[in-house]
């Protein structure tokens, strides 16, 4: 299975881009080359594996963003290095999630059985 993120270009320098993930996770080194025709600043892409495979539209782009918050919430709820990955972090700073010190949360889900 192929997983793949939304994230915002903030500079470009030739056939890379800075790409903003939102939370504090930016990456300087997304391969824009399929796209260097057609993507600039501000725009939002898809990206897989270190490469821009898509530009999205503003909708497409939230859409996926509140996607991978709700799921990216569950997982992160339950792993145990939630706070040291780029993707837990994102779950941390957007939604509120608290780490105990082994890394996972300290708060519980309706799933638990605790509203």
């Amino acid at each position: 299975m192929c997983l793949a993120f939304p994230g915002m270009i903030i500079s470009i320098d030739g056939d890379y881009a800075k790409v903003d993930f939102g939370a504090g996770v930016i990456r300087d080194d997304i391969n824009i080359a399929e796209l260097a025709s057609s993507v600039k600043v501000g725009d939002y892409v898809l990206v897989h594996a270190g490469y821009a495979i898509q530009i999205l539209d503003l909708e497409e782009a939230y859409n996926a963003i509140r996607y991978w918050e709700e799921n990216l919430v569950w997982k992160c709820e339950r792993c145990s290095i939630a706070g040291e990955c780029p993707l837990g972090s994102i779950a941390v700073a957007r939604k509120g999630i608290r780490l105990g010190e082994d890394g996972k949360s300290k708060s519980k889900s309706k799933r638990d059985g605790v509203i």
